[in-house]
């Protein structure tokens, strides 16, 4: 909404376009959408960003993204119009980014589980003070991937959390063929991680209306 990036028509390098203005570009294109719905709109402001993307979905009032890893990681420290997601579609869950990225995992232990020998798996608690962390935060929304849900219960994890990632940027072989492994009706029916959950959400005063 701010730039597209161009590629000739016949090959060739390929540049952004507009490679100016963007500020009022942006503004142009996202007041558009506001006016045409009454949804929520969230920007996903991840990865190369222009430094007008910040400021114009501040004026606008239009919540930007917040992956754990990819910032400091202190979820009490969002902004209010942001959305906190412990992953999303274009990065591996949680439990999968704990076996590829040992020296992340290292230092969120470090930082966020009181230090020590970093776990391996990781066990389900870990996960679960991620979801915790993304529950209690200072953004408005906290929007998690269902397969971080899962993986706070050893129950119900897949048997290769590999196998739970569902897009991976750049690939296009086995990306957006995800399926979730559980069924709806087993979700429903497990009362001891519904009753959990409901209890986290709860105590973080989320769930509410306001």
């Amino acid at each position: 909404f701010f730039r597209m990036w161009e590629i000739p028509q016949h090959g060739g390098g390929g540049q952004y376009v507009p490679g100016g203005g963007l500020r009022e570009n942006g503004l142009r294109n996202l007041r558009a959408i506001q006016t045409a719905s009454n949804m929520m709109i969230c920007g996903e402001d991840l990865g190369n960003v222009p430094p007008e993307v910040g400021p114009v979905l501040l004026e606008l009032g239009i919540l930007g993204l917040k992956i754990q890893r990819w910032c400091n990681g202190k979820t009490w420290e969002y902004g209010y119009l942001t959305v906190a997601a412990s992953s999303c579609h274009d990065c591996s869950p949680c439990r999968l980014w704990w076996n590829e990225d040992w020296g992340g995992a290292e230092n969120f232990f470090n930082s966020f589980c009181g230090g020590g020998q970093t776990p391996g798996g990781p066990p389900d608690w870990v996960i679960q003070k991620i979801i915790k962390l993304h529950a209690e935060s200072t953004s408005m929304w906290t929007i998690n991937p269902i397969q971080d849900y899962i993986d706070m219960w050893n129950d119900l994890r897949s048997k290769n959390c590999k196998n739970d990632i569902i897009n991976r940027p750049g690939q296009t072989e086995n990306c957006w063929v995800w399926r979730c492994h559980q069924r709806m009706e087993t979700l429903i029916n497990n009362d001891k991680f519904n009753g959990f959950l409901k209890k986290m959400l709860t105590d973080a005063k989320r769930g509410k209306t306001y």
